[in-house]
């Protein structure tokens, strides 16, 4: 089965299991290409498997309609307004993180040219490099599919506005698929540590702020960071 196929017939599968998820997907459809991207889209493409339905995706959207109507579409949830000027809506007990994508990080800063296509190479970390459109069933993952080829997560787009977190990410992606840290992300590691001295505690606090949970122990962390 292709990795696109499995993607949309995984997704959707997912998604039906609430019909206020699937109807807000759908709708939101209609008013712009969704481009679901990170962690929801990269487990299921990993996993090779449907799992549990994710808490939360992120989402970008481009719109072939006014932002009057895509405004209009929001208001019929309950949603505030999360970091870089995207939005957040509770569904049951699923969050969707949606961007318009003119308004994502690197588009906006001219780090990259707005295409849809440039999406995955404006992570930071290449185990985030995979989008797949909804509407025209695309799946843009050659930057994941080599990460998991050769074991290793190195660095995509290095400017970025979250480092700290995106290092704290890398430990827990480095433990959870078993995957090596690549040289240019270990210098990354570095650096930081040169300029942080308290880094392990700095990224230990970190995963409580991002995540209210403990994903990996400070010794673990303590433990990594002595090793690179």
């Amino acid at each position: 089965m292709k990795k696109e196929t499995m993607i949309d017939n995984y997704l959707n599968s997912l998604l039906r299991t609430d019909n206020r998820i699937l109807d807000f997907v759908e709708t939101l459809s209609k008013i712009g290409e969704i481009i679901f991207f990170g962690g929801s889209i990269r487990d299921l493409y990993l996993a090779n498997e449907n799992k549990n339905s994710p808490r939360d995706y992120d989402v970008v959207i481009n719109l072939n309609s006014n932002i009057t109507e895509f405004e209009n579409f929001l208001e019929s949830y309950e949603h505030r307004k999360n970091r870089f000027d995207g939005y957040k809506i509770l569904i049951g007990s699923t969050e969707f993180d949606i961007w318009r994508i003119e308004k994502t990080w690197a588009f906006h800063n001219k780090l990259l040219e707005n295409e849809e296509s440039n999406l995955i190479e404006s992570v930071y970390l290449s185990v985030d490099g995979i989008a797949y459109n909804y509407n025209k069933k695309i799946l843009y993952d050659n930057i994941l599919k080599d990460t998991d080829d050769r074991k290793e997560i190195n660095i995509v787009l290095k400017n970025n506005p979250q480092k700290e977190l995106n290092l704290l990410r890398g430990l827990i992606f480095k433990e959870k698929y078993n995957y090596n840290l690549s040289y240019e992300l270990k210098s990354e590691y570095r650096d930081f540590k040169r300029m942080n001295k308290n880094l392990s505690k700095i990224l230990y606090d970190l995963q409580y702020d991002h995540y209210k949970e403990e994903k990996l122990t400070l010794e673990q962390i303590e433990k990594e960071l002595r090793m690179i």
